[in-house]
Formats: C-alpha cells, sequence, structure tokens
C-alpha cells in the first residue's frame, strides 16, 4: 500500500492532479489518502459551492478521475451534456461548476445512486441546470432490471435485482439541436444504446467520450461499436485498451 502510494505521489501527472485537490477543498489530505489507498470511511468534503459526499471507496475513485485528472474533457462552448450513467453525481456536478451557461441531462437507473446525485446537484445550487432522467440507457423503451448490490459505479442493468424503467437515447434527447458532449459510463449498456441508435441521433452529437465494457457472452463488442460511430461520421481521436474488452475512447465529428 506504501508503495502504491509512492507511486502515485512521485508520478508528474500525480503532482498536476494532487495540486487541484489541494485548491478543491479544506478536507484534500482526507480525499488525497482515501484515493492513495490508506484506507477509507466516509466523509465529506466542502467544495467552494457545496459539501460532496463519499460513503464507498469507490466514489473517492470515480470524483478524483473526473474533478482532477480530466477523464471527460469539456471545452468552453459547451452548452448541452448528456451524462449517460450519471452514478452519484460527480461528472454532472463538475460539469455545471466548470461551464456555468451549460445544461446537462443526467441520466441513472439505480434508485439509491440517483437520489444521491440530486442530493449532490441539490446541495451545490446547480440542480435547477439538470434534467435527471431515472432510467437504463437500451435499445428499446420498456423495463430491465438493475443490480443494487455492490459499488454504486459497477451496478450492470439486465442482470437481475430491481426492476427499472429503460429507455432509448432518442427518447430523452431534445426534439432539436445538437448535444456536444455524450459521456457514457453504462457498464455494457453502451452497446445496445449507440448501436440502435437512429443515424439521425448520431448526427446531433459532436463528441462522445465513453467507457466501454465486456458482456456476457461477448467480451469483445467494441471494433464493431468503433466501425458503426466512424460508418455514422465520428472519427477517433483517441482510444485506450485496458484488456479483457475494457477501454475509453473519444469520438468527434
Amino acid at each position: 500500500m506504501l508503495q502504491r502510494a509512492l507511486r502515485t505521489i512521485r508520478n508528474p501527472q500525480r503532482i498536476r492532479e494532487i495540486r487541484r485537490c489541494r485548491a478543491a477543498a479544506p478536507e484534500w489530505k482526507q480525499l488525497l489518502a482515501a484515493y492513495a489507498g490508506f484506507g477509507f470511511h466516509a466523509f465529506s468534503i466542502r467544495l467552494d459551492s457545496g459539501p460532496f459526499e463519499f460513503r464507498e471507496k469507490s466514489d473517492v475513485a470515480t470524483f478524483w478521475q473526473v474533478f482532477f485528472r480530466d477523464v471527460y474533457p469539456l471545452r468552453p462552448s459547451d452548452r448541452l451534456i448528456v451524462d449517460a450513467g450519471g452514478n452519484i453525481g460527480a461528472f454532472s456536478l463538475y460539469a455545471l461548476l466548470k461551464l456555468p451557461e451549460c445544461r446537462v441531462i443526467s441520466i441513472e437507473p439505480s434508485p439509491s445512486s440517483f437520489a444521491r446525485l440530486m442530493a449532490a446537484l441539490m446541495a451545490n445550487g446547480v440542480a435547477d441546470r439538470c434534467t435527471p432522467i431515472q432510467a437504463a440507457l437500451g435499445a428499446t423503451d420498456g423495463e430491465t432490471t438493475l443490480t443494487e448490490n455492490g459499488p454504486s459505479q459497477f451496478r450492470r442493468a439486465g442482470v437481475g435485482g430491481v426492476t427499472v424503467r429503460m429507455v432509448r437515447l432518442e427518447s430523452v434527447l431534445p426534439t432539436e439541436g445538437e448535444i456536444d458532449l455524450l459521456k457514457m459510463d453504462t457498464e455494457g449498456a453502451e452497446y445496445d444504446t449507440l448501436e440502435s441508435a437512429s443515424d439521425a441521433t448520431l448526427a446531433r452529437i459532436r463528441r462522445i467520450a465513453m467507457e466501454y465494457h465486456p458482456t456476457d457472452g461477448a467480451p469483445h463488442r467494441w471494433p464493431a461499436l468503433r466501425e458503426r460511430l466512424v460508418s455514422a461520421g465520428f472519427r477517433v481521436q483517441n482510444e485506450s485498451h485496458d484488456g479483457g474488452g475494457y477501454g475509453m475512447a473519444y469520438l468527434e465529428r
């Protein structure tokens, strides 16, 4: 654990992240210690806009990657962002705080995560610029199931648990106008969601920043989805493969 923490601190990129962490909240040392692996217990930090609560160890990594590592890059010109896989609200909150003129559509199927998302946005005074949708994304409008067990960021639809609403991407987008950024972290639902989206829907999206995941029985679906998005007019700006069907990709028109 100590060696991992030292590697984290000595990495030049991490030094920049630590500086951003230090500037973000008075409790930055506690947040850094939790991220570096020095144990975990529930705690909160005070951002300039309000509090943010960490209930699970995975909350720390999610918040760190969004706020300090910029895994989902924003642009000053962004006015409408779709947060597909809103989880506990870290990215939606980050976007709304960083871009005061933007609006966010935040989509999260887990009842417990959705409640935390709403609480975070309200506590930080940005809920009025967010359209929250409690639903899972998929190929059809209807219902699916979702496990509520385990860390919030790893919950998958279609594997048992509670019944939740399922919607197509078209069903949650405005009828007109462009979407500047579609951020996706939907634990495998990205394939059905984007493969079933019409060319007209995809043509309204300027950029996609997404994580992709293996799915049961089909661990390597990313190449086919990549080809589908390229055929719809996107260019792959960057992609990283983590192995086992996991990775991240940035696409732009």
